[in-house]
């Protein structure tokens, strides 16, 4: 019995020296804001305000991540949105569907919910959005549009050592669209949901792969 119990410390003390490694070297642990409404709305579905995740602190971004980026409009605060555009592509939202290059890059396919309500806090109105799996830099996410009233369409040609970022929400957005094309050297990756803002009894949102 006591030879059980040293080992079972000994396996805490080492997943806890593990833990902490990866705490200070690899990972962060941030928990989304609930103070910004447009902020909340535009994660959605795939996040939503409250949700606790794991953000990489080293990030080499490619075409598809979720990214978390210092806001260039709030000095101390994050957004967050998808990387599609690259140095010199061409990005056209059209519709609240992204081309890159004249190309729709995703393979949309309906939802487990064909449609989701989201609160927009600029018409402080709930609105239901469709949406759609897309296939995105080989990465599954769920995004959202207005199929009834779409935004007006905008196009951008990404600078040299930018990118272009798009909320998932495409409709009730805080992306490229909004502050302008990012340098991503000082963005962090989000890789994992640990639980959601109901906590981890919530068993839909919790322990979920977000890249």
């Amino acid at each position: 019995m006591r030879a059980w119990l040293k080992l079972l410390v000994w396996v805490a003390v080492v997943l806890g020296v593990v833990a902490l490694v990866l705490y200070a070297f690899v990972f962060d642990v941030w928990t989304l804001p609930v103070d910004d409404p447009m902020e909340a709305a535009s994660v959605e579905p795939t996040l939503s305000a409250g949700d606790v995740v794991l953000v990489s602190r080293h990030t080499t971004v490619s075409r598809g991540n979720l990214l978390r980026c210092p806001d260039p409009q709030a000095a101390g605060r994050f957004v967050v949105a998808r990387a599609v555009a690259s140095s010199g592509e061409n990005v056209e939202i059209r519709e609240e569907t992204v081309l890159v290059d004249g190309t729709r890059l995703p393979s949309p396919r309906a939802c487990d919910t064909p449609s989701v309500l989201v609160h927009d806090p600029q018409s402080d109105d709930d609105v239901s959005l469709h949406c759609s799996v897309e296939d995105f830099g080989e990465r599954d996410f769920w995004a959202l549009r207005s199929i009834e009233h779409p935004e007006p369409p905008s196009k951008a040609v990404v600078d040299p050592g930018r990118w272009y970022l798009v909320s998932d929400d495409r409709h009730v957005h805080v992306d490229s669209r909004d502050f302008g094309q990012i340098d991503t050297s000082t963005c962090q990756h989000i890789v994992f949901r640990l639980e959601s803002r109901a906590g981890f009894g919530d068993q839909k949102k919790r322990l979920s792969i977000i890249w």
